[in-house]
């Protein structure tokens, strides 16, 4: 194997393991669960990530981040919700510890949206980037959330 297909094949092995919420980023009471993540959202959708640019840190994040990420989406599926109307989501720079998601373009992603949590984190239940949304797991975490809209 060339180092160069071992790098992609490292690569692909570390997003696909994102594809379920980040044990990483944890409470004292452990993660919550899918079933309690989806009924905390007040928006699941699927979405395809177009451009990503760095905007200006708005005032209750700039002392920590003076820049963040802002993603432009076509939304794919909506589970819950509404997704934003202005097809655009928000995440810190991607950083040790922060339980952000690292926003990539041209890859796809399950947004989770809580009233109160303005950034997408693998925390409230966002989850990505997928690169491959017919995937055995990514298929089966889809067709779960499916049911709990039901």
């Amino acid at each position: 194997m060339t180092r160069r297909s071992i790098l992609a094949a490292t690569l692909i092995a570390m997003f696909v393991a994102h594809v379920s919420p980040a044990a990483a980023c944890s409470s004292l009471n452990g993660p919550p669960s899918e079933e309690q993540l989806f009924a905390k959202a007040t928006s699941v959708f699927v979405a395809h990530v177009t451009s990503v640019a760095e905007i200006a840190a708005p005032d209750d994040v700039k002392k920590v981040y003076p820049q963040i990420l802002e993603a432009s989406i076509q939304t794919i599926e909506v589970i819950k919700g509404q997704p934003p109307a202005e097809a655009k989501v928000k995440s810190l720079p991607l950083g040790y510890g922060n339980c952000t998601l690292p926003l990539l373009a041209g890859a796809d992603y399950i947004f989770f949206f809580q009233d109160q949590v303005s950034y997408v984190t693998f925390v409230t239940g966002s989850a990505g980037p997928i690169l491959n949304l017919g995937g055995t797991e990514v298929r089966g975490r889809l067709e779960k959330l499916r049911s709990l809209a039901k």
